[in-house]
């Protein structure tokens, strides 16, 4: 299986079916955030545990064991709010980065 779509088309999809669906679209001061994995979640995952990973491959699901991911995240979260991503992140895993950029400041009005 082939991902055609990048992750802006992706976003616009979402747009559409909003639309479609008489909702409105997302707006960025929206504590909302959307993050879209170019083919699956997995593939972040992975990379966060260190491997090297691409966006067109499919990647092992952590059936039973989804806890295992949470120190990755974790040091995500930290890259990301520090702006300090390594050079190799994948470009959607990128994208969300900036998407919880966006979110942090507006949680913290609550």
């Amino acid at each position: 299986m082939r991902i055609k779509k990048t992750v802006e088309e992706r976003l616009k999809q979402l747009d559409v079916a909003l639309t479609a669906d008489s909702q409105e679209i997302c707006k960025p001061d929206e504590r909302i955030a959307i993050f879209v994995p170019k083919r699956n979640i997995e593939t972040w995952i992975h990379y966060l545990q260190g491997e090297t990973v691409n966006e067109t491959d499919a990647y092992t699901k952590f059936r039973k064991n989804e806890a295992i991911c949470k120190p990755g995240v974790e040091q995500l979260v930290t890259q990301c709010s520090q702006g300090n991503l390594d050079e190799n992140v994948p470009p959607s895993l990128q994208a969300a980065c900036g998407e919880l950029q966006r979110l942090l400041p507006l949680l913290d009005r609550i």
